[in-house]
């Protein structure tokens, strides 16, 4: 399969069809990448990249909230816009629906002022330039953590003392993986290959077959087993098969051993100014993107590391005796309450550092936390409350209190909790896997 960049003869004018279609993907996409992605491109860039996505993304999430109750009669939590860990909101659908929108909208202005433009060539290879970092970014985005393996962390103590009945779809798919970290990590392998090979032009088709094969796996484990990021996911593939779209034919040509070569449309215009642009775009992607990245998992990866080695005095599940919320100088007894409003009844914290907080409805809710023995205080950062640091009172090593540390972010909370025992062994962690076997091992 010949890969010489000059060996395409000139393409004729595109049909009126295809330049449509060009039109909206170029808006729909674009938009979606720099504004409403679940991971943009600006996400790249120290300090400045949060604010530049929080404005142009404001135009969408403010028209959403503001539709949200008139409209689709949305109520609570579901009509404001909340930290929560899902991509799948109410306020998520409503603001793709958005996007939509305005790309149609200026896919048809655009039609209009611009009905004489017989083809857009140079213009459809910086799109897929744009649309190659983007994607590689949000593939290195999610690879990475499985590489090293840390998105599915090993079983939760909060999964394993849980009837296996009472386990959602989610968490068991989190489980299985986590089970098995070299699985974790091959997956992961596969991500971060295909983000890297969609950076460079001669490898950009390689990383496209990739990653759409990556991504529809993805979107099969997103919508089987309700993964709250179904609307992410599925763009991702999106963008893989746009990037693969000019080939297919050159693909299918190949597969049945007919002389053919990839189109010259995948590289951007082979001139001066095009490859310092590319190079430079594509050293930003490296330098800021991928070395951020490498720091930001590296550390998380290091720390979940050492925890496990010497797991903090906290481990284990605490069950909360009694919640006092200071309310002008006075404790009253109240609720800790989780996001939906619900009051939590058990702390379990991992060896990891990580942490579950069951509900009163046995539903969790996924935290992560700081212990730091030598000053006695921890924090806890979750959707329901936010960023919170305490103070750690042991009365003995079954019973502690968690007040809110002076000086710190908190909520007022003082926690008392109660040491619950568990197991030390358990099955599902210590089996593993065996090359011979008499009989299934199944219980």
């Amino acid at each position: 399969m010949s890969n010489s960049p000059n060996s395409d003869p000139e393409l004729p004018s595109w049909t009126p069809l295809t330049r449509l279609a060009f039109r909206f993907a170029f808006c729909y996409f674009m938009l979606y990448a720099f504004c409403c992605g679940n991971v943009t491109v600006w996400e790249m860039i120290p300090r400045i990249g949060g604010i530049i996505e929080i404005w142009m993304a404001k135009p969408f999430w403010r028209t959403a909230q503001w539709l949200g109750p008139r409209l689709f009669h949305l109520h609570g939590i579901s009509a404001r816009l909340h930290v929560s860990g899902s991509g799948d909101r109410p306020l998520d659908w409503i603001a793709l629906g958005l996007l939509f929108t305005v790309s149609v909208i200026a896919t048809v202005i655009w039609t209009a002022l611009d009905r004489k433009r017989t083809e857009y060539r140079t213009l459809h290879r910086w799109f897929r330039f744009a649309l190659r970092l983007a994607l590689a970014y949000a593939m290195l985005y999610y690879g990475l953590p499985k590489l090293l393996p840390q998105q599915m962390p090993p079983p939760s103590l909060a999964v394993l003392n849980e009837p296996v009945g009472n386990t959602s779809p989610m968490t068991m798919l989190w489980t299985l993986i986590g089970l098995s970290p070299v699985y974790e990590m091959i997956c992961g392998a596969v991500e971060v290959c295909g983000g890297f090979l969609l950076i460079f032009r001669r490898t950009a088709l390689l990383g496209a077959l990739l990653t759409a094969l990556s991504m529809s796996n993805v979107v099969l484990y997103n919508f089987c087993f309700d993964v709250s990021v179904k609307q992410y996911a599925a763009h991702l593939l999106l963008m893989a098969l746009v990037l693969l779209a000019p080939d297919i034919g050159p693909l299918l040509s190949f597969l049945l051993h007919r002389p053919t070569s990839p189109h010259r449309i995948a590289m951007t215009p082979d001139t001066r100014l095009g490859r310092r642009i590319e190079a430079l775009c594509i050293a930003v992607l490296l330098v800021l993107g991928v070395g951020g990245l490498i720091l930001r998992y590296g550390e998380i990866y290091a720390q979940e590391q050492a925890n496990l080695r010497n797991p903090p005095a906290i481990t284990g599940q605490w069950h909360i005796d009694a919640a006092e919320l200071a309310v002008n100088g006075t404790s009253t007894p109240q609720p800790y309450f989780a996001g939906d409003g619900l009051p939590i009844t058990d702390i379990f914290f991992e060896p990891t550092g990580r942490a579950n907080l069951r509900a009163t409805d046995r539903v969790l809710w996924r935290a992560r936390t700081r212990y730091n023995d030598a000053k006695h205080t921890l924090w806890i950062g979750w959707a329901g409350q936010g960023d919170v640091l305490y103070d750690v009172h042991w009365s003995d090593p079954s019973h502690l209190v968690l007040s809110p540390a002076a000086g710190g972010a908190n909520n007022g909370y003082t926690l008392h909790l109660r040491k619950i025992p568990l197991p030390q062994h358990y099955p599902l962690l210590d089996r593993g896997s065996h090359l011979v076997n008499e009989w299934p091992f199944e219980r």
